[in-house]
């Protein structure tokens, strides 16, 4: 994983620089010679136009963003036969329908998701002013699906300990970090990227477990 966090951001901050670092590694891969040959003969083995592909994702400065609100109401009026059919509000995203979002709805493009249920999000995730969702965003990928996660931190206390009540966990346990609020702190956001999945996509391959870096078997040593 690649997992950056940044003092003084905000969800805008955390997504955009998710963008930037996924697009960044894209047209270094298209860029540069021996890359580039590579990824043509890619193409040929597996049948999939990884430079056009590729191209198709950097052509825009920014992707396309949607609510998580707006992305379950595009599904539902999309009218396609999903196997799990649309989700209701409040469900999560399945990889059928975030694979939907950007194959179909948006043509092959990336796209980014924000603001999701905050029902679904853990206690240190920001809620938004509603009080329904929590400033959290996916970034989601054609063929591949979530490619990256992640969203703003909870910076405020009472906000934090509210959330742990909430969900009926242990304040104690957790004591030394609601602390780290408590003597001051920053807003703060940030992502997880899974690298393997960004080389699946550009490498073309339909299975994560041919773009995996450090090979893991059962019985070997890497398990």
């Amino acid at each position: 994983m690649v997992e950056p966090e940044l003092a003084w951001a905000e969800l805008g901050d955390a997504a955009e620089l998710a963008e930037d670092y996924i697009r960044h590694c894209l047209r270094h891969a298209t860029d540069a010679d021996d890359c580039r040959a590579d990824l043509e003969l890619l193409s040929e083995l597996n049948g999939v136009d990884c430079i056009g592909d590729i191209e198709k994702c950097t052509a825009q400065d920014r992707w396309a963003h949607v609510s998580y609100t707006e992305a379950v109401e595009l599904l539902t009026q999309s009218g396609a036969l999903l196997i799990n059919g649309p989700p209701r509000w409040g469900e999560e995203l399945g990889t059928e329908h975030e694979r939907f979002l950007a194959d179909s709805v948006f043509s092959g493009a990336p796209v980014v998701v924000t603001d999701y249920p905050a029902a679904g999000k853990p206690f240190y995730m920001r809620r938004n002013g509603d009080g329904r969702t929590a400033a959290a965003f996916d970034v989601i990928f054609p063929r591949i699906a979530e490619l990256a996660g992640g969203g703003q931190r909870e910076e405020r206390e009472d906000e934090l300990l509210a959330n742990i009540r909430a969900d009926g966990m242990d304040e104690q346990q957790y004591a030394w970090y609601t602390e780290l609020r408590r003597w001051g702190t920053v807003p703060h956001a940030g992502f997880g990227l899974g690298f393997d999945r960004l080389v699946q996509f550009t490498a073309g391959v339909s299975n994560i477990r041919d773009a995996v870096s450090f090979p893991r078997t059962p019985g070997s040593a890497l398990c």
